[in-house]
């Protein structure tokens, strides 16, 4: 959740240096609440194909917190400039890691659904990649129909 810094986040990997406590660490990296800890995230899964799998996933679970989402926000637009590329040029686990682990869903709201559809459109993913889009775009038009219902409701 972002509560400790570099030092603290080394501090326990080194008491726990298991393939358990490097995932540990590499969520706890990626959840500090900083741009910088968020664009180096950003640059180990996205600019970099090195991380194996698990790793991978750790840093994308830490990358998205919900109580981060001004800090998330500039993500979209990297997120729909490179998840095409990321799907053509990386293994399908990693790959669908990235489409689906760091498309915007936090970002509920309208512009994230328009930018979904531009994207959808002219982007030309192939038939897997649109559809894993495309079921994260309906997860964010299911949180804005159910915002909308309680607003009336209340």
């Amino acid at each position: 959740m972002g509560r400790f810094d570099e030092s603290e986040i080394a501090g326990e990997y080194e008491r726990d240096k298991t393939a358990a406590g490097e995932r540990h660490a590499a969520t706890a990296r990626a959840a500090r609440p900083t741009a910088e800890a968020k664009a180096e995230a950003w640059a180990q899964v996205v600019e970099s194909d090195k991380l194996p799998n698990a790793l991978q996933e750790a840093v994308i679970s830490g990358f998205v917190q919900t109580d981060q989402r001004e800090l998330l926000a500039p993500y979209t637009e990297k997120y729909f400039a490179a998840v095409k590329e990321a799907w053509d040029t990386r293994s399908h686990e990693i790959a669908q890691q990235i489409a689906v682990g760091l498309y915007p869903s936090i970002q509920v709201s309208q512009d994230t659904l328009d930018r979904t559809d531009a994207w959808l459109t002219t982007a030309e993913p192939n038939a897997a990649l649109r559809r894993l889009v495309s079921e994260s775009r309906s997860g964010v038009e299911r949180a804005l129909k159910a915002q909308a219902a309680d607003a009336t409701a209340s």
